[in-house]
């Protein structure tokens, strides 16, 4: 098949439907394949290490004239105030930069969710949670997980199908969509008396393989499932969808499993929107203004401080003779300090 990613949807008649064909899942190629709407998308990771600057040690000084009284020391310790509020600013920005750049990478490949949906209840009459008649699935458990949360958050039962290869699917390497979904029309009727389904099938084409999966995935919504998988949570799917299949380090059921799971996630959560990103930043900039603020002013009083040492300091080294010919009181004053 030509290698290049295509997704439609339409009512063939009946229920909401539509197919991705990934142009194979090879676990051999690393190579970077044309993505949903157009557009390769590959991981990108960016780590920055932090090197903490060098803390300052404390700082001994004593006086060397005539003490006010035996063993006397004048020590001032010197804090790494400047270290910390960089700490503390560095974390910040790790807390925040992720937030924004998550944000943005998942717009560039899953739309993003604007609209509020309220999960189906009591729709959906529980049935079996796939169908395998090729016989790839092989851990059961990992394809459940990720469609149970599905049906957990959205009301909605997946029920995944994997179709073995029939020439009247298929015209040559082109998958016959008007066949196809009359089959999974079939299977629905069949299957389900509910209209709370969403019927996620494979359709495996000539020489198709398990580590090459050259077919092509459709699906079928019940029309109580349409009030949540409209075409914006449609969209969801598919970018989720696509992302995980050219991950070759998935499995067919965690492929499949991790795409429902993040896509129930996304499509039930607060709609987001710029004024999200902004609040964000707004939050960030607060922050960093009160740590602006704590800085000057506990710079302020270590200033205040020094110099109240300092002035301390040139008085003690000064002789006692030079307060006057008397000095019994300062002596009284200072014995024992």
């Amino acid at each position: 098949m030509e290698d290049v990613v295509t997704a439609v949807g339409g009512f063939g008649g009946g229920h909401s439907s539509g197919g991705f064909s990934g142009g194979g899942r090879s676990s051999r190629s690393n190579s970077s394949r044309g993505g949903f709407g157009g557009g390769g998308f590959g991981p990108s990771r960016h780590s920055r290490p932090y090197n903490r600057p060098p803390q300052p040690g404390p700082i001994h000084r004593r006086p060397h004239y005539h003490r006010p009284g035996p063993g006397y020391t004048y020590r001032r310790s010197q804090g790494s105030i400047g270290s910390t509020i960089i700490a503390i600013f560095i974390i910040l920005m790790i807390i925040v930069i992720p937030t924004i750049q998550k944000t943005s990478v998942n717009s560039s490949k899953v739309s993003k969710n604007t609209t509020q949906r309220v999960a189906l209840n009591g729709v959906v009459s529980k049935t079996d949670w796939y169908e395998d008649k090729i016989g790839w699935i092989t851990s059961k458990n990992d394809l459940i997980t990720g469609l149970e949360e599905f049906y957990k958050k959205t009301g909605i039962q997946p029920y995944v199908l994997f179709v073995p290869y029939s020439g009247q699917y298929w015209n040559g390497n082109n998958i016959i969509v008007t066949k196809a979904d009359e089959y999974l029309e079939e299977v629905y009727k069949e299957k389900f008396k509910d209209e709370g389904h969403f019927i996620f099938a494979y359709f495996q084409c000539k020489n198709d393989s398990k580590s090459e999966m050259d077919g092509e995935f459709r699906y079928l919504s019940g029309y109580s499932a349409d009030t949540i998988m409209d075409n914006e949570a449609i969209s969801i799917l598919w970018g989720y969808f696509e992302t995980n299949y050219y991950n070759t380090s998935l499995s067919i059921e965690k492929m499949i499993s991790k795409t429902f799971s993040e896509t129930a996630k996304s499509i039930m959560s607060k709609p987001t929107n710029g004024w999200d990103v902004a609040k964000i930043l707004i939050i960030a900039i607060v922050i960093i203004l009160i740590i602006v603020f704590i800085y000057k002013m506990i710079k302020s009083k270590h200033q205040r401080e020094k110099e109240k040492e300092e002035f301390t300091e040139k008085i003690l080294e000064k002789p006692l003779e030079t307060f006057g010919t008397d000095t019994s009181e300062l002596e009284k004053k200072y014995k024992g300090k």
